[in-house]
């Protein structure tokens, strides 16, 4: 499956969908999207994940950069992730500045708008 991300925005919030598998090749895309939501410099970065189906240790480097921009007060959500995405997200030392959730309500924001 190839992989589809988007944005959308919510009174300080960024939700970042990602939908597929995150390979190498379209890191870049998921690279820009992520300047884009860091650019807004929201209070909560929420990563919808319950479609994503693999990601790439250069897909994870890709959202530990985000974390690492934001201020130091923002939170980070991963909404619905697999075990495997789960484990990727440990395996590359995002584990413990991300909190997981298994299914935060659709919010103002959501949609296409990547």
């Amino acid at each position: 499956m190839a992989c589809e991300a988007y944005l959308g925005f919510s009174d300080g919030t960024v939700l970042l969908t990602v939908v597929g598998a995150v390979t190498d090749e379209n890191v870049p895309v998921l690279r820009s999207l992520v300047d884009r939501a860091v650019a807004r410099g929201p209070r909560r970065l929420v990563v919808r994940a319950q479609e994503l189906t693999s990601i790439t240790p250069g897909g994870v480097r890709c959202l530990a950069l985000a974390q690492q921009r934001l201020s130091a007060r923002a939170d980070v959500l991963v909404d619905g992730a697999r075990p495997a995405i789960r484990e990727a997200l440990r395996q590359g030392g995002l584990e413990p500045t991300v909190a997981y959730v298994d299914r935060l309500p659709p919010f103002s924001g959501e949609g296409g708008a990547g």
